[in-house]
């Protein structure tokens, strides 16, 4: 169970991190490796918080630009192989 200091440090650090936003599809991406990368090699689950609210707040602003939007391009999948 999470303590509600545990969940109020979070919240903190989901706020700061909007002041520096994913801009591109290419660097979420990146974001997401580097917190699997903080997770699996250096048990750092606070920078891989911080890591993945970035990119959670990029996913929204998409979501919201295409639903504003329909006609503007989605992002597509860049890691499926080409053959």
């Amino acid at each position: 169970m999470i303590r509600r200091g545990t969940l109020a440090a979070l919240r903190s650090i989901v706020d700061e991190v909007a002041s520096d936003p994913i801009t591109t599809e290419a660097e979420c991406l990146d974001e997401i490796l580097e917190a699997f990368r903080d997770i699996a090699d250096q048990n750092d689950i606070q920078h891989a918080v911080e890591r993945l609210a970035r990119v959670q707040e990029w996913i929204f602003r998409e979501a919201e630009a295409v639903e504003i939007d329909p006609a503007r391009p989605k992002p597509t999948p860049r890691l499926m192989r080409q053959g």
